[in-house]
């Protein structure tokens, strides 16, 4: 192939039978020509076959022979021989990459980088995750659209391009503090303990305001530029709300830390997409308005990561900390609930550091602006991975499954023994790296030095909340036990906590009696029922530590530190916990 010539690949969703055809007609507008090279990437998702659980201790021959017989069938379809004559009659260099596995995006953006392409063309399919290949590759990116013609989406980075976008935001100094928001705490409590290798940490804050995502209106999250009088208030006088008078600080908003070494957790950076954790020494900050406006693009939706009960979130970056990827919520409810449940989550947070619970960096409280900054994490809520969906490019293998449930566990765990009741435990506020590290975010409704009392209104997710919580209002540890549970259950079977085929029943009452019948098989996520990393007596302790956690009794159920060191169990490793563990 001559010098300059332009290598160019055609990412196709091959678990679909449509998208080829639009890339022939649209071949002409292709940047490709004689003595190029043209590259067709089939991403195949993991396969599953008719094999039963109880049958898949043996060999994984039919699964090889499925993956190998499902890539002779691309290689023999209609529309890549069309393309393959399409290319010898323009001379240019044809071949054909099929590759096998649960994330399409991934193995597509890896193949790109490894092969140095000049140029991606995303099929209609993949065209869905073209923020996520704009992100990761520095070629350019083509999508098709639905009229069957190319849309340029970039061109090559290069590296000027990357200089001035790390240098295009400018944050401004001046800002509210809210710091009478942060309880007075001791060093010694703000402290991390340190991390073992039983503390494995590691998003995006909170999914939805369901255990599936519902629908929401984007409209309401892209607010107009911030006027003048909104983000610079006057150094000498007092920025007043609805809910009282805060003082403006003249302190220079860039990020400080203690002058020692930097600590950091344990697997703080994504082997994947390298985003780093920030040190456990940074300080929680008071940010302006303006910083976190410049941050987000003015909160444009191309940065909108999820809705959650309380507000909006958008991904964002700061021009701080060598550039530091941020989530900020933006509270939508400036009610007087709704700042007593800001409070509760700053109040929270500025309490914990662990390597499975969300980092709080600062907040934002300005005229009726109340904002929340987290550290970023890479790769979705837990609800995003379990969702059932067609198009669902991650499915959850049966090991990364219980690596996500022993992560939250000790998030979990580490916040009840320091007297933290979440109260609102399930998928969506569960957040995962691409290591498949998790942590816990969304402390909206938590609660703090509080044990077995009674409330007059229950808070919380339909399908998560404890018996003894929806029928007296009586809120303790073991709330968050059984919320739990229901996680570990959705884990083991990919359902939701509300399904059809459950008759109008839960899943908690759907799955008692196979539980009780030690009906495992049908228990079982059947997307992965006949993976070979899924072990039958790991099953059987999935399915007992999640009855446990279920129990009607409060007083029956596991301590989460049980929990954890039967999770480390059945991982296999080191059967550290707390003490006080006990069922």
């Amino acid at each position: 192939m001559s010098t300059g010539a332009q290598k160019l690949m055609v990412i196709h969703d091959a678990s679909r039978t449509d998208g080829l055809s639009a890339i022939i007609s649209a071949f002409e507008s292709l940047p490709v020509g004689s003595g190029d090279e043209l590259t067709l990437l089939g991403v195949i998702h993991q396969l599953s076959s008719t094999l039963k659980i109880m049958s898949i201790s043996g060999s994984n021959t039919k699964y090889k022979d499925d993956e190998r017989i499902k890539k002779e069938e691309y290689h023999k379809r209609e529309e890549v021989m069309q393309l393959s004559t399409i290319c010898a009659r323009n001379k240019i260099m044809f071949q054909i990459d099929v590759q096998y596995g649960s994330s399409p995006k991934m193995i597509a953006a890896m193949a790109a980088k490894s092969s140095r392409v000049t140029w991606v063309v995303l099929d209609r399919q993949m065209k869905k995750d073209r923020k996520f290949f704009m992100e990761k590759l520095t070629c350019g990116i083509l999508r098709m659209k639905r009229d069957n013609t190319v849309e340029k989406l970039r061109g090559p980075i290069t590296m000027e391009d990357k200089k001035l976008r790390s240098s295009k935001r400018t944050p401004s100094n001046e800002h509210v503090s809210y710091g009478e928001m942060i309880p007075v705490m001791s060093k010694r409590e703000l402290s991390p303990k340190k991390t073992t290798n039983a503390q494995k940490p590691a998003f995006k804050p909170e999914g939805g305001g369901s255990s599936g995502a519902p629908p929401w209106d984007k409209s309401h999250f892209s607010p107009s530029p911030p006027s003048t009088n909104q983000i610079s208030p006057s150094p000498s006088k007092a920025s007043t709300s609805s809910f009282g008078t805060s003082e403006v600080s003249t302190m220079n908003s860039s990020w400080t830390n203690d002058d020692h070494e930097e600590e950091e957790f344990e697997y703080s950076v994504c082997s994947v997409c390298q985003n780093k954790r920030p040190s456990t020494r940074l300080k929680q900050l008071d940010f302006n308005y303006t910083e976190l406006y410049h941050a987000t693009d003015g909160f444009s939706s191309d940065n909108f990561l999820s809705e959650g009960g309380f507000g909006s979130v958008y991904e964002g970056e700061l021009n701080i900390h060598g550039g530091l990827k941020v989530a900020i919520k933006q509270h939508k409810d400036v009610s007087f609930q709704g700042e007593k449940e800001f409070k509760s989550e700053v109040n929270v947070l500025s309490m914990a550091r662990h390597p499975n619970v969300v980092m709080l960096l600062g907040s934002c409280s300005e005229g009726t602006h109340r904002l929340l900054v987290y550290e970023f994490v890479c790769f979705g809520s837990l609800d995003q991975h379990l969702s059932t969906a067609a198009e669902n490019p991650n499915l959850l293998t049966w090991d990364k499954r219980i690596k996500i449930a022993l992560g939250a566990a000790r998030g979990l765990d580490y916040l009840h023994r320091i007297n933290i009741i979440h109260r609102d435990m399930r998928p969506n506020n569960i957040l995962v790296t691409h290591d498949y590290e998790s942590l816990l975010g969304d402390f909206g409704l938590a609660r703090t030095g509080c044990d077995d009392t009674d409330e007059t209104s229950v808070v919380g997710t339909l399908g998560y909340v404890a018996p003894e919580y929806a029928e007296c209002g009586k809120v303790s540890k073991k709330t968050d036990v059984y919320s739990f549970g229901v996680v570990l259950l959705q884990l083991i079977t990919g359902c939701k906590t509300k399904e059809k085929k459950f008759d109008g029943k839960t899943l908690v009452e759907w799955a008692r009696p196979l539980v009780e019948d030690q009906n495992y098989p049908d228990l079982i996520d059947e997307r992965i029922v006949d993976s070979p990393d899924v072990q039958v007596f790991q099953l059987y302790l999935m399915v007992r530590l999640a009855e446990g956690c279920l129990k009607k009794d409060p007083t029956k159920r596991h301590t989460m530190a049980y929990v954890v060191k039967q999770l480390e169990r059945i991982m296999g490793g080191n059967n550290t916990s707390s003490r006080d563990a006990r069922k």
